[in-house]
């Protein structure tokens, strides 16, 4: 009779352990909950979360239009070098330019853009005008060896728009802004036979690197009239620089 009384008696304390860890289980994790729930709504103080989350969206914001580097009403100068792509096939040209642009806001600029062209025969162009040495030396008619017009130098006047902005970080370095923008402009070719009206529009991309160094690279069409022996010829061209500018 004692044995079964025992394990009677074992059997209900286990089961009274049981039932009070249980219990104990299910209070941790309401206040876990509970915690959990105060920490999302900072204590259900609905004025202290809305704060907070006007502060994260003022963050947002800051982090993505803040720009590192002002341009309001600054002059930058800034040298590039390009090349020309298509137009006369006897001919490959090379751009030395000098441009100064005045930033009335980060998104609108103004200035001048001046090249200095250098000009060497293609492979195409030197073959015509061997061709033709050799026919003169060997008592051949006179002719035009090669009938090109090139470009000595131009001036233009470019307005710039820059509706993309961003920032990037270049191998950990720190944040580098830049910007990516059109740009229209009107002038002036000087070519061997005198000066012409010149067209151009293009884009670009500009990396403000610190407050007074910057990067730019640009692509731009340009269109103009030559005047070779021939006669009048209308010239659509490509031009492709790279330059550094200092920004004041």
């Amino acid at each position: 009779m004692k044995t079964p009384l025992k394990i009677l008696l074992i059997t209900l304390v286990f089961a009274t352990f049981q039932a009070e860890a249980a219990s104990r289980s299910s209070q941790r994790s309401h206040q876990d909950i509970n915690m959990s729930q105060d920490v999302d709504t900072l204590g259900g103080n609905e004025e202290l979360m809305k704060m907070a989350q006007s502060l994260r969206s003022q963050t947002r914001a800051r982090i993505v239009q803040d720009r590192i580097v002002n341009r309001h009403n600054r002059f930058e100068f800034g040298l590039s070098y390009g090349g020309v792509l298509g137009g006369d096939s006897y001919l490959q040209t090379q751009a030395l330019g000098f441009n100064a642009n005045f930033h009335f806001t980060p998104r609108w600029s103004a200035g001048v853009q001046y090249s200095d062209y250098t000009n060497q025969l293609t492979p195409e162009g030197k073959r015509v005008f061997n061709q033709y040495r050799q026919s003169m030396a060997a008592g051949g008619l006179p002719g035009y060896a090669v009938d090109v017009d090139y470009p000595l130098s131009s001036t233009m006047a470019v307005i710039n728009w820059y509706p993309i902005y961003g920032k990037t970080s270049f191998m950990d370095m720190g944040v580098t802004q830049f910007d990516l923008y059109l740009l229209a402009g009107a002038g002036q070719i000087e070519l061997s036979s005198g000066s012409t009206a010149l067209y151009s529009a293009g884009l670009g991309i500009g990396a403000w690197l610190t407050s007074h160094l910057s990067l730019r690279g640009e692509i731009k069409y340009q269109t103009y009239q030559d005047h070779p022996v021939t006669g009048v010829r209308h010239l659509d061209t490509g031009t492709a620089t790279v330059g550094m500018g200092w920004i004041l």
